[in-house]
């Protein structure tokens, strides 16, 4: 079974930009970001079930991306554990071509 069938919030999660409950000028400049097929480094911030990690997942998943999600609060108490799954991620072979994100999330959870 997979993670998609298993968990509800997962199979009912937004795939792409549009799909996202988003102010009409933040869509916009993350469709734009479709448009060129690339994604610049950012930060989102926001209170708890904004949104954060389900745009940043269909933005990726839209641009069928490789990219690794880490918790801060579960892999990211010890920094050399961090290193090395981002160490080992980065330099693995990306399945898609071209670059490879990280998204890091609950970063304020980091020591």
């Amino acid at each position: 079974m997979d993670k998609q069938d298993f968990l509800w919030t997962e199979k009912y999660r937004p795939k792409t930009v549009d799909e996202c409950t988003l102010p009409a000028e933040l869509k916009s400049i993350f469709n734009a970001f479709v448009k060129e097929g690339d994604v610049p480094n950012l930060i989102l911030s926001g209170g708890a079930g904004v949104g954060k990690t389900t745009i940043a997942k269909a933005l990726l998943e839209q641009l069928g991306r490789d990219y690794i999600m880490i918790n801060g609060s579960l892999e990211g108490r010890n920094i050399d554990t961090l290193r090395t799954l981002i160490k080992d991620y980065a330099s693995s072979v990306s399945f898609a071509g071209g670059r490879k994100y990280v998204i890091l999330d609950e970063a304020d959870y980091l020591n």
